[in-house]
């Protein structure tokens, strides 16, 4: 009979300023280790209060999405997956006219691994009024 039996731990890697507010990332272990990334923006990592927390690359959605990607690896690193591991991805972005540079920075971003099952949503807000973008991921590596 096989061991259904897992363990799933919630971890934030900010500053602080979330951690009463949500994990940056659920891990599951099992036969697999499943990662669940929360929504990752271009909000300044050091920030310690979210009444004041920065959203980094002002008001250029290019940069904004480089940054949430940039966020992404680190995220994945710290929990031992890389781009690679990805098995699905949600963005929210605030004006669809956004897709196809999106999509560019994603693929530079993926560095040669399969694009993941993905969908692509225009929101009429996220929760800081200068988060341009948010990419939710799923990753899922060997136990171990």
């Amino acid at each position: 009979m096989a061991d259904n039996t897992f363990i799933k731990n919630n971890h934030n890697h900010n500053k602080g300023w979330a951690k009463d507010i949500f994990s940056d990332v659920a891990v599951i272990e099992g036969n697999a280790k499943l990662l669940f990334l929360s929504g990752v923006g271009a909000e300044d990592p050091d920030a310690t209060d979210p009444a004041t927390v920065e959203i980094l690359g002002g008001a250029d959605f290019a940069e904004q999405t480089r940054i949430a990607f940039a966020k992404i690896k680190s995220l994945l690193a710290a929990h031992g997956a890389t781009m690679h591991d990805i098995v699905r991805m949600t963005a929210y972005v605030t004006e669809a006219a956004n897709i196809w540079t999106y999509f560019q920075i994603q693929g530079e971003a993926l560095e040669g691994a399969p694009r993941p099952p993905h969908t692509f949503l225009r929101v009429a807000g996220l929760a800081i009024p200068e988060m341009l973008v948010e990419v939710e991921v799923t990753a899922a590596i060997p136990a171990g």
